[in-house]
């Protein structure tokens, strides 16, 4: 493209743009405006730029964004898009502001997308805002279905709310006058505003209580009332990202949403339907991340809240395909990702009996979530000791009757993506301990298989392959384990990375034990 084809292009906008605006002027600049998007994405961007802003001032292009024409309106914020990129949020907020929250009330969904957009390069810690911004972002929630611009609009209310100073920038007297009419609209509307209250009251309990006396917390709590499903999951979803701090978990004790949820799940085995199930199982989910969500102790949530017995229970349903089996399966594997609460289910037991069972007598899918499972609990640190490390390893002892090693490898080698993923999972946390080390060097067959590279397996998998040496090399009991020979080979391998396909070894699985 030379030099004077963007000019021409750009000199017959600004012919038009002094033009009375009749169907033909509008044609004629709807295909100036193309081409120069065009221009202005294929260079050279700084040239274009440059001779665009010296010759069509912004407030022309601002004008045009009410035009009568949708085409015009789409391609006027293509360009005005394009040139806001190499701005800041500060020569923005400065040079934009009039036109700022006349975007954020305009009628087409591009042009809000264009002001919000500027948002997100805002840090608010050090730049410039005004709290008259506040109200109108929050407006752009509005609506009945999620939309790109409402999921925009949330995502920079969670960008702007992640600091305290959202206080005085984003809930002022005018914004919690349109936060409480965006609550009174539909379900979707209204966990979209929730969405972004918890997001701010993450940052500090100082929030938490502001929303409280603002009645939107109380708000909130009234959502476990409905007999909607979809309602009910949305609100067990919201109520852990809450229990970060002691403050808001503490408001929400006293309210007893933890034992209206249990005894939700309690309820539901009486007369169990479609709906009640996935009730149930919304709110095992509750329990589970609420233990870890940092509000409590996990061990003395996991005390007052008799969930531990319900999962096991669940565990133990005779019926294979239960989706409330699996699921309870997979919250168990959450638990026991917290040191704290796997040292409590290491008192308890049941539970982890339970998934002993399960996993000795299952095959296929249920096996797969098994192994999820035991990933989690056995990589709840990156640098295990202790209790929780025992606990991993009398677990470890009791799958497969003692030999769930052997079984891994044989579920691995037969090359089924879901099984292989899972395996190396479990080996990978392993190697994160000394016990998992020792049983691995001791056991020929799972480091020849580990050595042997198979570029036909799909990626993922050779990529926890590779995450399985790493561990075994980082550890610092691969010396004292493994020979030299064996430890110089996994050692090359960690070096040449997931997909390397030169000089692989061969070596020959010797017959299992």
């Amino acid at each position: 493209m030379s030099d004077k084809e963007y000019a021409r292009n750009i000199k017959q906008v600004c012919e038009l743009l002094q033009s009375e605006p009749t169907p033909d002027v509008i044609q004629r600049l709807r295909d100036a405006f193309d081409n120069l998007s065009k221009q202005l994405r294929t260079g050279p961007f700084l040239e274009v730029f440059e001779a665009t802003i010296s010759n069509i001032p912004f407030s022309a292009l601002f004008s045009l964004l009410t035009a009568p024409d949708n085409r015009l309106i789409v391609t006027v914020a293509e360009v005005t898009a394009q040139l806001l990129r190499p701005l800041n949020w500060t020569m923005v907020h400065e040079t934009f502001e009039e036109y700022i929250i006349q975007g954020l009330d305009h009628p087409h969904p591009v042009v809000k997308s264009l002001v919000l957009n500027q948002f997100l390069k805002c840090e608010q810690k050090t730049d410039p805002f005004s709290s008259k911004y506040g109200p109108h972002i929050w407006q752009c929630l509005e609506g009945k279905g999620d939309s790109d611009t409402t999921k925009l609009a949330k995502k920079v209310l969670e960008h702007l709310c992640a600091i305290d100073m959202c206080l005085d920038y984003l809930l002022s007297e005018k914004s919690m006058q349109t936060i409480k009419t965006l609550l009174s609209g539909d379900e979707s509307q209204r966990f979209r505003v929730y969405d972004v209250v918890v997001a701010a009251i993450k940052q500090s309990d100082s929030v938490f209580e502001f929303f409280r006396q603002e009645g939107v917390v109380d708000l909130l709590l009234k959502e476990a009332e409905t007999n909607d499903v979809l309602v009910a999951m949305n609100f067990y979803e919201l109520i852990p990202a809450l229990c970060t701090s002691s403050v808001p978990f503490d408001y929400l004790d006293t309210a007893g949403v933890f034992d209206k949820a249990l005894a939700q799940i309690r309820s539901a085995k009486i007369e169990e339907t479609a709906t009640s199930s996935l009730t149930r199982m919304s709110a095992l989910k509750l329990f589970v991340r609420t233990a870890n969500a940092g509000g409590i102790s996990p061990a003395k949530f996991l005390e007052k809240y008799a969930i531990v017995p319900e999962l096991t229970e669940l565990m133990l349903l005779p019926d294979p395909r239960s989706d409330i089996k699996t699921t309870a399966i997979a919250c168990l594997g959450t638990i026991g990702s917290s040191s704290e609460a796997l040292e409590y289910l290491g008192s308890e037991k049941a539970a982890l009996e339970a998934l002993v069972s399960v996993y000795n007598s299952s095959l296929a899918d249920l096996r797969i979530e098994c192994l999820r499972t035991i990933s989690c609990i056995f990589g709840y640190s990156a640098t295990p000791s202790g209790t929780a490390s025992q606990i991993c390893y009398e677990l470890y002892t009791k799958l497969d009757n003692g030999k769930f090693l052997v079984g891994l490898t044989k579920e691995i080698m037969k090359g089924f993506e879901e099984s292989c993923i899972a395996g190396f999972s479990v080996i990978q946390k392993m190697a994160l301990h000394a016990w998992g080390v020792h049983e691995i060097a001791s056991y020929q067959n799972i480091v020849n298989f580990l050595l042997m590279r198979d570029p036909s397996r799909v990626k993922t998998a050779q990529q926890w392959q590779f995450a399985v040496i790493e561990s075994i090399v980082n550890s610092p009991d691969a010396k004292k384990e493994f020979d030299g020979e064996t430890l110089a080979q996994l050692s090359r391998y960690a070096r040449e990375g997931p997909y390397y396909i030169g000089s692989a070894p061969r070596v020959a699985l010797q017959g299992s034990t």
